[in-house]
């Protein structure tokens, strides 16, 4: 059972009491203590935690809201500050300076900022300062090239402050130069050397520390030291849909006072995203991170046909099927999506694992449908599924699994029901207490 698993369960205890006493917030928290545990965050601090939470949930009442849901918000609120609460990464940092250890991420990560960044119209170059790993210059060219940034980087050159010198000029008239620096296998006297001097010549208004979320509460110590070497003002975590330790990094973070401006959930240049507390629990509670969703559907709603909404609406048609389809690619698995929505573990477990191959034949399918057809796939007979079998280059099996599959993501689409995304595009989201009051009516998405 996973960080997000367990903080479900416990919150899930809380939601079913019959009677809320101490008694049964105590149990509650004993839940929470053994998924922050799991998670490896600091002992010290999920008793300090524990504390807060029992000493505010039999406060005075807020007014509009009972007991129960007091509680519930009560600890949401703590979790979320624990892991750091909400951080806005700078809107024009015009230099960053990556620094950490071997193994971080921070080539891939410099790529997924020069993205992040140049979709927001901003001219981006990298330039290659780790001149200590074998073909790490090499590495970093073709992850600038999958972006489409600018690239500098000097293979022959092994002082890492000239290459930075160099790239400085290159890049004169950027708006936002990313340096990529070399790790080792710890924070040793030559790194801190050679930070330093990178530094001294960079000169960057942003030093972030690129670090995995696999390491857990270690997290803290990494960034006191490069922060002492340094002065770290930023913190990105990587590997966060692979590590049980997420949660005991953010938390280690956050005791430093570094704030965490993005996590790394996958490999894909894409995946990246500012960090939030609020939402990232939600995610890995089970209760979706819609804001995301839809913040992605927007970034390629240009280059693809895909309405932002459309994936939050009940009607759900073979065309609307085909569209998200084509969209998988640039948002994610569909099992991404699907966890974004909170749905993640109603997904047909072949359509969360389908492959690209795969897509592309449903694909030819669709296309080789009539307009009627795309609409109203009931109509579908022996005669139309021939038909388009001939005309699609495919079997009339696979005509029949698109359309097996098709009718189990219509059922798992009807339980979104209509959500108000004006609202959420405003910024005002759904909290915990709205979210539990959805759950009680059994309203949009289903408790798992």
């Amino acid at each position: 059972m996973g960080f997000g698993d367990n903080l479900r369960k416990a919150i899930e205890k809380l939601k079913n009491s019959t009677a809320l006493d101490r008694e049964t917030v105590k149990a509650a928290i004993k839940e929470l203590q053994r998924a922050l545990i799991a998670s490896d965050v600091e002992i010290s601090l999920v008793l300090r935690l524990s504390k807060e939470i029992e000493a505010a949930a039999f406060e005075e009442l807020p007014q509009g809201i009972n007991r129960k849901e007091h509680v519930i918000k009560v600890t949401h609120d703590k979790l979320a500050e624990i892991l750091g609460g909400k951080s806005k990464a700078p809107e024009k940092p015009i230099k960053i300076l990556l620094v950490g250890l071997f193994g971080a991420g921070k080539t891939t990560t410099a790529g997924k900022l020069a993205k992040w960044y140049m979709k927001r119209s901003q001219k981006v170059g990298i330039i290659a300062a780790d001149t200590y790993r074998p073909a790490a210059v090499q590495q970093l060219r073709t992850v600038a090239g999958n972006v489409k940034a600018a690239f500098y980087g000097n293979e022959k050159e092994k002082n890492a402050a000239k290459v930075v010198k160099e790239g400085l000029k290159e890049f004169n008239d950027y708006d936002l130069i990313i340096c990529d620096t070399a790790g080792r296998s710890g924070l040793d006297e030559e790194l801190t050397k050679e930070i330093r001097e990178i530094n001294a010549i960079f000169n960057a208004n942003e030093k972030w520390l690129v670090i995995g979320a696999d390491v857990g509460q270690v997290a803290k110590k990494q960034s006191e030291a490069f922060h002492k070497s340094v002065g770290v003002n930023g913190v990105i975590i990587t590997r966060m849909d692979g590590s049980a330790k997420g949660g005991g990094a953010l938390a280690a973070c956050n005791t430093t006072g570094a704030k965490v401006y993005f996590i790394g959930s996958g490999e894909k240049m894409d995946d990246l995203q500012e960090f939030d507390a609020t939402r990232y629990l939600s995610r890995i509670m089970g209760y979706g991170d819609l804001e995301t969703l839809l913040e992605k559907a927007k970034e390629i709603q240009e280059e693809e046909s895909i309405d932002a909404e459309e994936l939050l609406k009940g009607e759900f048609t073979l065309k609307t099927f085909y569209n998200q389809m084509k969209a998988t690619r640039k948002m994610g698995p569909l099992s991404k999506v699907m966890d974004l929505m909170g749905l993640g573990q109603q997904v047909p477990k072949e359509m969360a694992e389908m492959g690209e191959d795969k897509l592309n034949k449903f694909g030819y399918i669709i296309d080789s449908m009539t307009e009627r057809e795309r609409e109203d796939p009931e109509i579908m007979n022996k005669s139309r599924i021939a038909r388009i079998a001939k005309g699609s280059g495919t079997t009339q099996e696979e005509i029949r699994e698109l359309l097996k599959n098709f009718k189990k993501m219509k059922k798992v689409f009807k339980k979104i029901g209509s959500i108000d995304t004006k609202k959420m595009e405003e910024g005002k989201g759904m909290d915990m207490q709205k979210l539990q009051k959805m759950f009680a009516k059994k309203k949009k998405f289903k408790l798992r």
